[in-house]
């Protein structure tokens, strides 16, 4: 995650400070998961409600650890944000467009890449392309569509 929200923001042409913050962010933007009890974080069948709530609550959670660190309010930030959309569907807040920091925004498409990629308890990992083609499908609405570009620009530069 850390690498690849790094090499976005290359891509993206941001300053080396601020991809240093980004892979910072990539390294511990679900930090507020560790209040999560392990039972729903690996549950292989569907989620409860109530279970949604605490899954809903770890960017807040990620957001209060971290702003108690000196020097981590950007970080901590977009850790609150990783998880708002584009069209504001997201959350914990419904933040929508330039709302939502840039970091947050790099930090979800790495994220749900990675995400989709990896196997879990629910589901086989996507391949490669499955996981692309749901970015791409997601750019705009759920995710900013320059950062989704960025993104496959980077994978086709590895390819």
């Amino acid at each position: 995650m850390s690498q690849i929200c790094f090499a976005i923001g290359e891509q993206l042409g941001l300053e080396h400070a601020e991809k240093i913050q980004l892979a910072k962010v990539g390294l511990l933007h679900d930090i507020g998961k560790i209040s999560i009890p392990s039972e729903i974080l690996n549950k292989a069948e569907p989620l409860l409600p109530r279970e949604w709530k605490e899954i809903h609550e770890h960017p807040v959670n990620g957001h209060r650890f971290l702003s108690a660190v000196v020097g981590m309010a950007e970080i901590a930030e977009a850790t609150l944000a990783h998880h708002e959309r584009m069209d504001g569907t997201g959350y914990p807040y419904g933040r929508r467009g330039e709302q939502i920091p840039l970091m947050a925004r790099i930090v979800a498409v790495a994220d749900a890449y990675d995400a989709m990629v990896s196997p879990r308890p629910y589901r086989y990992a996507y391949s490669h392309c499955q996981a692309m083609q749901e970015l791409m499908r997601g750019a705009g609405r759920q995710f900013d569509a320059k950062v989704v570009q960025a993104f496959c620009g980077l994978v086709s530069n590895i390819a």
